[in-house]
C-alpha cells in the first residue's frame, strides 16, 4: 500500500473515535497512525475474507460432475423422493 498522505474529512462514530483515542494512548501514537494501521488491517482482511469466499465456491465448482449415473436424472425429484421417504 503507498505511504502517500491525502488529508481528508469523515464523519465517524462517536463511540469508535473514543475507542480510536484511547488505542492510540496505549500504544503511544497518534490518532491518525492508530487509524491508518486499523484500516489497513480491516482491508487485508476484507481481501482475504473473500479470496476464501472465492476458493470455496471454486472448491465446490471442482466437485461438479464428480458422480457419473448411467441414466439421465433430475437431482430435485431425487431430493424430495429422499425426504419423504420414497427412497
Amino acid at each position: 500500500m503507498s505511504t502517500q498522505k491525502v488529508k481528508t474529512t469523515m464523519n465517524i462514530e462517536r463511540d469508535l473515535l473514543k475507542e480510536l483515542k484511547i488505542l492510540a494512548n496505549s500504544k503511544e501514537t497518534t490518532q491518525t497512525e492508530m487509524l491508518n494501521q486499523l484500516l489497513k488491517k480491516g482491508i487485508l482482511l476484507e481481501k482475504e475474507e473473500k479470496k476464501q469466499a472465492k476458493t470455496k465456491g471454486d472448491n465446490f465448482l471442482r466437485l461438479a460432475g464428480i458422480v457419473t449415473a448411467k441414466e439421465p436424472f433430475s437431482a430435485t425429484k431425487e431430493v424430495k423422493k429422499l425426504r419423504n421417504g420414497e427412497l
